[in-house]
């Protein structure tokens, strides 16, 4: 039948409408097309970790921190332990598993609340700009028995908060060992930037940071697959943790503690170096902290050991970080000087009133006058070595010049950083004519050679430097590196990953005949000289040393104890050398070296002479 011409028209219509609805939802299919293509191929892999994020969660598996131990070490059920773990429940959150930034700080102030935290004590923590969204922020280190049941009353509420086992760190000497191990803490905001996790432990002084990269460790990854109401349905370790490595120290745990005690409450440092290796068997630095107390977050004591530790610059290790005027410990190097320069002969004697007085070369101006601590009549330099003969060494230090004692200070490295295996250690400082001419312009005077020749003046050493030179008096020229690691071990097996051997620093030519001169002199130092009565007790190896004082202030030397203690000395002398040791103290105010440093390095003697008679060191 024929369309009329109303039918044929709203056909049209129809078509036309069919038509555009066709394209309309070809080119809507289109654009979904586009972006399921957007969305799967080419933002895949970021939509797809978005969706894990609701169904799974990556928590980080802490590595254990490698244990520290005693020289004396074999195996570790029978070590000394410097350094170890103990087992702690830590608990943390990630910023990344709340929606709202709201919710984390609401959450974290309802726990504060909860558990009776000062107010911001928690939530300051989350606050705190430093860390990324996806990195793990330590709430509270060491979770208490009662804590751990508070949260799990409301474990709903705290569900998307991480509960995990750590180990805690323990200074098993404390204080004694406090700048020799350091302490560890949370990383800052310079070691985050550098790649540290937020929740990852890292040295902060000591061998622990020294070390800290062998210490840490690999961490691993728990991969936890959670419900919608937050109950963990699976669990299972993605990457396992490689434990850091384990240190063998050259630490005698014994020594150690008894120069910690004593040193008591003085200030300043001691060593005790075996000279034929250059392992430190004992280092300590008063005033201390304990470094337990610094990373216990929740100590109440805590703050105020802290403000104590800022008063006293505690911190400050000053076997190696601090320098003074090493006194007359110098003497020994200004006659080595002069004997191989053959400015000087061991029988060379001079008279000592008690001052030495050098000639003015200015028209009208007095003549200088250097006191001596005492009238000693005649010396020769055995004889002023063991007395401590000032006007000795004036005389002699006149007569050479300043370049034969400058010129050995440098070859001792006086001037120079020892290279031990602890973070912040200082260079000496040795002067000379350039210098002061460039520092103070005005030129080299008699009065500063004179100076000089008694370790006064512009010279300054540090305690490790002046040991350095000792040790090379009793080994004979030869300076090995100081060190305080003798193993690296796996933690996993015990196997030796790496053993450190002695390394020489330098050799300096010296002659026996200066040698055997000034050894000499430093033995009559404890046998009839300025330190015969402090070493004059029962079961000591014999000692070679020599005392020193620095001055610091002229007129109330011993009313204000304002001079510094200095005692350096090595044994047994003459003993087989890996039996040698060399201790150096040096006491801030000690009024003397005879009074106030001697008689805490005897009692260091003491200890390690026991300890060799019965052959438990090694």
């Amino acid at each position: 039948m024929a369309q009329t011409i109303q039918q044929f028209q709203l056909r049209q219509r129809l078509d036309r409408r069919v038509t555009g609805l066709t394209i309309f939802t070809l080119a809507m299919l289109g654009l979904l097309i586009l972006r399921l293509g957007d969305l799967q191929l080419l933002r895949g892999d970021e939509f797809f970790d978005k969706s894990q994020r609701v169904i799974r969660r990556v928590v980080a598996l802490n590595a254990p921190r490698g244990e520290l131990f005693a020289r004396n070490y074999t195996s570790r059920d029978k070590a000394t332990y410097i350094v170890s773990n103990s087992s702690a429940v830590s608990l943390s959150v990630i910023p990344s598993h709340f929606p709202r930034k709201k919710e984390l700080k609401e959450l974290v102030g309802k726990l504060e609340r909860l558990l009776r935290y000062p107010e911001g004590a928690l939530t300051q923590k989350v606050a705190d700009n430093k860390y990324k969204a996806h990195e793990e922020i330590v709430l509270i280190e060491n979770l208490k028995p009662d804590q751990i049941t508070v949260i799990a009353d409301y474990y709903i509420t705290f569900s998307k908060f991480i509960i995990r086992p750590i180990s805690r760190r323990y200074y098993n000497l404390g204080s004694a060992a406090a700048h020799l191990t350091g302490y560890i803490g949370l990383p800052n905001q310079r070691e985050i930037s550098a790649g540290v996790r937020s929740y990852q432990y890292t040295g902060k002084n000591g061998l622990e940071a020294q070390y800290d990269t062998i210490l840490r460790g690999e961490d691993g990854e728990i991969v936890q697959i959670k419900s919608a109401t937050g109950d963990i349905e699976e669990q299972k370790v993605f990457r396992n943790f490689v434990p850091g490595n384990n240190l063998i120290l050259t630490i005698d745990a014994d020594l150690q503690l008894a120069a910690a005690k004593a040193m008591a409450d003085k200030t300043g440092g001691l060593i005790a170096i075996r000279p034929y290796t250059g392992e430190i068997l004992a280092i300590v630095s008063k005033p201390d902290f304990d470094p337990n107390i610094l990373i216990a977050l929740d100590n109440p004591d805590r703050a105020d050991h802290i403000r104590k530790v800022q008063e006293e610059k505690a911190e400050l290790n000053r076997a190696i970080s601090t320098k003074y005027p090493p006194a007359s410990t110098y003497k020994p190097l200004v006659a080595l000087a002069g004997l191989e320069e053959k400015r000087l002969s061991k029988s060379d004697s001079y008279s000592c009133p008690g001052k030495f007085v050098l000639k003015s070369s200015y028209k009208g101006s007095p003549d200088a006058i250097f006191n001596d601590w005492a009238t000693h009549h005649h010396n020769d330099l055995v004889g002023a070595l063991a007395q401590s003969c000032s006007v000795y060494f004036y005389e002699a230090g006149y007569r050479m010049g300043a370049e034969p004692m400058i010129k050995y200070s440098r070859y001792f490295h006086l001037g120079e950083k020892s290279q031990i295996d602890l973070p912040n250690e200082i260079a000496g400082f040795v002067p000379d004519g350039a210098w002061k001419e460039k520092t103070f312009n005005t030129r080299w005077f008699d009065g500063d050679t004179i100076n000089l020749s008694i370790g006064q003046g512009f010279i300054e050493t540090t305690l490790i430097g002046m040991v350095g030179f000792y040790s090379a008096v009793a080994t004979g020229g030869t300076i090995y590196r100081p060190h305080l690691i003798k193993q690296v071990r796996f933690a996993e097996n015990d196997q030796v990953k790496l053993e450190m051997k002695p390394v020489i620093a330098d050799q300096i030519p010296l002659s026996k005949s200066a040698l055997l001169a000034v050894r000499e002199g430093m033995r009559a130092v404890t046998t009839r000289g300025t330190a015969a009565s402090v070493f004059r007790v029962p079961g000591i190896v014999p000692v070679a040393g020599k005392t020193g004082t620095v001055q610091t202030r002229s007129g109330d030397r011993f009313n204000k104890a304002s001079q510094h203690a200095w005692f350096i000395g090595y044994g047994p002398f003459d003993g087989e050398p890996k039996d040698v040791v060399v201790i150096g103290v040096l006491v801030e105010r000690g009024v003397g070296g005879a009074v106030g440093a001697a008689p805490i390095a005897r009692d260091v003697f003491v200890k390690y002479s026991q300890k060799l008679k019965a052959g438990t060191i090694n």
